[in-house]
């Protein structure tokens, strides 16, 4: 092998092994990337204070704080149910109450008749089954100024999209023929690389094979 062919057989050495490793960390990179589904809210509950989420699917209770620590809010603001689970509002200050405001056909978030539109006594609770699916929006009545808002998602028929992660389709390293953790791809193409480069260096040094045209003895 004279020095010409050496020099492309090492460079195409470390080129492929940093390709495969290339290869497997922009899957790793996309696998740590997925995002979560969550429903479309709807521009109501945009300013609205806390603006926590929860999904509460599988509980056939939950609670929502009505006013935590004193604060003009709904914790947490944003639930997704589903059909059937009963909501109950748990006043933790006084002062406040549940006003429906967005209802789908047929749902309702009233729990007892009249009751939601009454401020509620700190310690007392308030609750509603929401068998209907769909988006429930609502909030405390005096203040709703202040942000005070919140949103239920009853449901698998709720338009959903999904945040976070960039969109990307998580992979696996394995898919791409690369079985092993991508650490290890990295760190073996270093290797390849520092042996290529020396047995380049020794080889412009001390000469080219003896079977070689114009090798050095």
């Amino acid at each position: 092998m004279n020095r010409r062919d050496f020099l492309r057989t090492a460079g195409g050495a470390a080129g492929g092994a940093s390709a495969v490793a290339a290869g497997a960390g922009t899957a790793a990179a996309q696998e740590g990337g997925g995002g979560s589904v969550q429903p479309v809210w709807p521009s109501y509950v945009s300013d609205a204070n806390n603006g926590s989420y929860e999904d509460l699917r599988g509980q056939s209770e939950v609670t929502v704080q009505v006013g935590p620590d004193g604060n003009f809010s709904f914790a947490p603001t944003k639930i997704w149910i589903e059909s059937g689970t009963t909501v109950v509002f748990e006043f933790v200050s006084p002062g406040h109450n549940v006003k429906p405001t967005e209802q789908p056909d047929g749902g309702s978030l009233d729990g007892t008749e009249g009751g939601q539109f009454a401020t509620i006594a700190e310690g007392e609770t308030y609750e509603a089954t929401l068998e209907t699916g769909g988006m429930y929006t609502y909030n405390c009545a005096p203040h709703e100024g202040q942000g005070m808002k919140g949103a239920i998602a009853v449901g698998e028929d709720v338009e959903t999209e999904e945040v976070g992660g960039g969109g990307q389709t998580p992979l696996n390293p394995e898919h791409m023929g690369v079985p092993f953790h991508p650490h290890y791809v990295g760190i073996s193409t270093i290797v390849m690389m520092v042996v290529s480069l020396l047995f380049t260096f020794f080889l412009l040094k001390y000469g080219e094979s003896p079977n070689a045209k114009g090798g050095n003895n």
